[in-house]
């Protein structure tokens, strides 16, 4: 298993990775008709996005994707860049009309790398929960603090009822305590 990509989210002129999510799916490429496929170990999704929050708006900024049929279509007035397994979209102005939450994380600690999945929140020193009402943020929730306090405490060792339960949990973005 590899740890996968992770989308980005430009806030307030920082780069966060995009690493839980409850409501919606930001965005999908079927939404232009494109078929993801799995881009490598590293992006079973297929494709991954770079977005940006302002208090005014979500938006989708870049994009790149594998296409099943190698189908890149223009989004909005952007033509794709293709090359041999890919294509990447730059400069994209697509309003995104996302209700629900959102956590967003930088400064990731090394040595809590697993090479699994997503990886938890509890791995970076900054973590913000961002509550957003038709791509507007209502409000923001500092974690990092309470991401702080997991990372003093012994290591929970969480049973599970199976290992296939465990590896689902990896590599997915809803948003759990840990």
């Amino acid at each position: 298993m590899t740890a996968q990509f992770s989308n980005t989210i430009i806030y307030d002129g920082e780069f966060y990775d995009l690493i839980g999510i409850e409501g919606p799916e930001l965005f999908h490429p079927s939404e232009y008709g494109m078929i993801p496929e799995m881009l490598h170990t590293a992006c079973y999704a297929g494709f991954y996005c770079t977005f940006e929050l302002t208090e005014d708006a979500l938006k989708l900024r870049g994009l790149t994707l594998r296409d099943k049929n190698s189908n890149y279509v223009k989004i909005g007035d952007v033509e794709p860049m293709k090359d041999e397994y890919q294509a990447s979209y730059e400069n994209l102005d697509v309003t995104i009309p996302f209700s629900g939450q959102i956590r967003l994380a930088k400064d990731f600690i090394d040595e809590l790398y697993v090479h699994m999945g997503f990886q938890a929140p509890s791995s970076y020193q900054t973590v913000f929960d961002v509550n957003i009402e038709n791509g507007r943020i209502h409000d923001v929730i500092d974690r990092s603090k309470e991401m702080e306090e997991l990372r003093k405490g012994p290591p929970e060792i969480k049973r599970t009822s199976s290992i296939a339960n465990f590896v689902r949990r990896a590599f997915s973005l809803k948003m759990e305590k840990e």
